[in-house]
């Protein structure tokens, strides 16, 4: 997979991906992340990307010039399966809408600042808009940060164990269940006998178990959609 990310602030996500399970995944080959300042293709002599607003209001917007010279440079260079742009007002991100992504080749993340990108850029190249959450952040890099990782660790051969993410919170609508490691006794805390029986059947079911009991109480929502 190849993922293209359109910034202002590079340095930014460099972070984010050059360490853990980011950093192994693109060390193996399995996903190609690349940065792109946008600021590379402002024409205006202090490389400046936002321009005041039509019709007056508080807040820069994004200017179209440097985001779309940007756009159609990658896109002449391959399809993408997405063009994504990191906005508040998209479609909340949940485990499906990553599951999906991760199916896809190429994606495209554009990162929003100020108060946003002008229109025409969402009218004309964006595809997908996401959002993380019901609340507003500083800039668009740090969802796209959480975007992705949420994709590329579903990507085959990135887990240790493939079938960790299978069993994680979201992927059946429940919420993961309950787990435990050694000691088998803590301060008076012991670990469920069924977990040690070494009666994986019987473990199963108590897992699932669990896990709907918890998804009752905690986000009863999901069982309701």
């Amino acid at each position: 997979m190849r993922i293209d990310i359109l910034t202002i602030l590079p340095a930014l996500l460099q972070g984010p991906f050059s360490d853990s399970i980011m950093k192994r995944a693109q060390e193996k080959g399995l996903v190609e992340i690349n940065l792109h300042n946008i600021r590379d293709y402002s024409t205006s002599k202090h490389k400046n990307v936002d321009d005041y607003q039509y019709g007056g209001g508080a807040g820069m917007v994004m200017s179209i010039e440097p985001i779309a010279v940007l756009i159609e440079k990658l896109k002449a260079e391959r399809k993408y399966d997405e063009i994504i742009y990191m906005t508040p007002d998209g479609e909340i991100l949940d485990q499906r809408m990553s599951n999906n992504l991760s199916l896809g080749e190429n994606i495209m993340i554009l990162c929003g600042h100020y108060k946003g990108v002008d229109e025409r850029v969402r009218q004309q190249y964006i595809t997908k808009e996401i959002s993380i959450g019901s609340y507003v952040l500083s800039g668009g890099e740090l969802a796209a940060a959480v975007l992705v990782d949420s994709i590329v660790r579903l990507l085959p051969g990135v887990l240790n164990d493939e079938t960790s993410a299978l069993t994680d919170s979201f992927q059946d609508d429940l919420l993961s269940p309950p787990v435990y490691t050694r000691p088998p006794e803590f301060n008076g805390m012991k670990v469920p006998d069924i977990l040690l029986s070494g009666d994986f059947k019987k473990i199963d079911l108590w897992r699932e178990e669990k896990a709907l009991e918890r998804t009752k109480l905690r986000r009863p929502d999901l069982l309701n959609d």
